[in-house]
């Protein structure tokens, strides 16, 4: 049988091979399409990863310990040290070793500062009248270097007053009394691992140290001269401004997020003392005319002065670089403090109403201030 001049067996023959090329062309073709995706996209990828190339440690990790948290930023953006929105299972025991860089803390101070004594004729007389708890601040200020080696700056401030006799309608003439205890220090700090895995940080610097008292009192009851009524103001001013050498040694031991400290320290100062007292004295005389009259004593004096200064303290890591932490702390100057004598105006030898009493020794007395410390650091 002829198809068109050709054998219907060859007919079939050629129709079976056109369709075999078409075929192997969609083979080819669709291979050619799929290595070109292919290629395309290893091309984007690769770009991809050259623009935002994650650092290793935003690199994935399953979410098992606490140090496998993936911090709360943008892979590769915000890649800096204080991760200030890291949770707090950002912490662990390694990254709260003892680092180098900046320091700073913290802390609100109750202190109970030793009121200024009542000397009734020599100083060895004098009677404690016991303490005054006030409210201060301390700030420390400090950086470490990869030599283990660093400087700390330190300034702590309390004040307050009550009335020495109390405040009652009963009290004739309440006599307001100020205390003040300022310290400031700059010491070099040398830090050391202990074998026990504690730290150990001998330093030494200077000191200064300033305790102040005042003291006010008003007499205007039943008093009276040449039986007219009279009044008068007392007021003492006890300056000591101390500065020495300062040394001393801080422990710590941590244990995981916890970490016990203690330091103490003595200083060897030379204390520069003013005293000073004025009387205000007002009179009425005959025909109703007032007059005011005025006496000041002023004295300086110099003196050495020993001090102790002791603290422990329990603090806790919330986060890798800040840390809540409480304590108590106690400071001693035994011997060398000029302070205001609280006899009353009638009494008092620093008065010109003491009625011709011999002066009493007020600048060889000591000083407490003991309290408890609360507040928090910030490590970088």
């Amino acid at each position: 049988m002829l198809l068109n001049g050709i054998p219907g067996a060859a007919w079939t023959q050629t129709l079976h091979q056109q369709e075999a090329s078409t075929m192997a062309l969609k083979q080819i073709l669709t291979t050619g399409s799929l290595l070109a995706a292919m290629i395309i996209g290893q091309l984007e990828t690769a770009e991809a990863q050259e623009i935002h190339i994650p650092s290793a440690r935003f690199e994935h990790r399953d979410l098992e310990q606490p140090e496998d948290t993936m911090p709360m930023a943008t892979p590769g953006v915000f890649d800096y040290d204080a991760q200030i929105f890291a949770p707090m299972e950002f912490t662990n025991d390694d990254q709260l070793e003892p680092r180098t860089g900046f320091h700073v803390s913290y802390d609100r101070t109750y202190l109970s500062l030793s009121k200024a004594p009542r000397l009734s004729g020599a100083g060895s007389n004098q009677v404690d009248l016991g303490s005054n708890w006030t409210w201060g601040s301390r700030y420390q200020f400090g950086y470490f270097n990869d030599n283990e080696t660093g400087w700390t700056i330190n300034y702590q401030h309390n004040r307050g007053n009550a009335y020495q006799n109390g405040q009652d309608v009963l009290v004739a003439n309440p006599m307001l009394v100020t205390n003040a205890f300022s310290s400031v220090e700059l010491n070099k700090v040398f830090r050391q691992a202990m074998s026990s895995g504690s730290t150990l940080e001998p330093y030494i610097g200077l000191r200064y140290f300033n305790v102040y008292d005042e003291t006010l009192e008003d007499t205007n009851q039943d008093f009276v001269v040449g039986f007219l009524p009279a009044d008068n103001r007392f007021k003492q001013k006890a300056h000591n401004n101390m500065v020495g050498f300062h040394a001393g040694a801080r422990h710590a031991r941590r244990s995981g997020r916890w970490r016990l400290t203690s330091d103490a320290a003595v200083t060897a100062a030379y204390n520069h003392q003013e005293y000073f007292a004025t009387d205000i004295f007002r009179e009425i005389e005959p025909g109703g005319t007032i007059t005011t009259s005025i006496s000041e004593t002023s004295v300086e004096d110099q003196s050495f002065v020993p001090a102790l200064d002791v603290e422990f303290d329990i603090a806790f890591n919330v986060t890798r670089d800040i840390t809540l932490k409480t304590g108590v702390q106690a400071m001693y100057l035994w011997t060398g403090i000029n302070r205001a004598n609280t006899l009353t105006t009638g009494l008092n030898p620093n008065s010109i109403l003491s009625g011709g009493i011999g002066a009493t020794e007020t600048n060889d007395t000591r000083f407490l201030a003991a309290g408890f410390v609360f507040g928090f650091e910030w490590r970088r």
